[in-house]
């Protein structure tokens, strides 16, 4: 399914264009990077503290909100994108997190929220981040995976966790599109926008092309990862049944 690893900037063979845009974008914090043929991230040495790790990855769909994360066991606590605005997330360490192209990282809330927390903070290729100027935050990162598909972050964030050697990944939050249509978001109640490669496409293609991708990540995952634990503790159960 080669589409799932369509990306607009993919000028080159991956890894080289990705760390050609790391240079570009991120030369402030990324002065080295790890990678193979899947993905490449930032060669920071905390990062060997996730191997052997449960780490808990959360994200925007409703079941976040409806699941006691404080009852979750693990080691490490990953989110992504406006996590910082939940009322849950908000007074809580993340340990990592991964922004994408939409949040605010000059905000009041966000800001605030790395002075008392201070995770590590990741950034993929994204158009935005070319001539941005970053601040001097100790704990910003870099990761793309090649895997790239319609299906949000939290994908490629599995797969981050996976490469960094955690031998559990619990995730909730990864509900489908199902719950965007209704504006039924976690981080940012009423959101209703998918990703704009998916243009005008029907509810129903939507949710057809979700499942097909869905499966061949998991497909694709667990072939790479057969070790890995991985636990759906939301919604969208359809969609992560390759793991049950």
């Amino acid at each position: 399914m080669q589409e799932v690893f369509v990306h607009h900037r993919a000028t080159t063979r991956f890894p080289n264009w990705v760390i050609r845009d790391f240079r570009h974008c991120f030369k402030s914090f990324c002065k080295s990077v790890i990678q193979n043929g899947e993905i490449v991230y930032s060669n920071v040495d905390s990062f060997k503290d996730y191997k052997d790790s449960k780490i808990l990855i959360i994200g925007g769909g409703p079941s976040t909100n409806s699941t006691d994360l404080s009852n979750v066991s693990r080691d490490y606590t990953w989110s992504c994108n406006h996590f910082y605005l939940n009322e849950k997330l908000k007074d809580m360490k993340v340990d990592l997190a991964m922004i994408f192209g939409e949040p605010d990282i000059q905000s009041d809330e966000f800001k605030s929220y790395l002075k008392t927390y201070e995770p590590y903070i990741g950034f993929e290729c994204h158009d935005r981040w070319f001539n941005y100027k970053f601040d001097d935050y100790k704990k910003y990162f870099c990761m793309h995976t090649r895997f790239y598909s319609k299906l949000g972050g939290g994908a490629r964030m599995i797969l981050f966790a996976s490469f960094l050697g955690a031998k559990e990944i619990d995730f909730v939050g990864f509900d489908g599109p199902e719950a965007i249509f209704q504006g039924n978001h976690a981080f940012q109640p009423g959101k209703t926008t998918l990703p704009s490669s998916y243009g005008t496409l029907s509810q129903q293609r939507v949710i057809e092309n979700w499942k097909r991708q869905s499966d061949y990540f998991w497909d694709y995952t667990l072939k790479l990862f057969p070790n890995v634990k991985y636990t759906n503790l939301g919604g969208g159960d359809h969609y992560h049944e390759k793991i049950r």
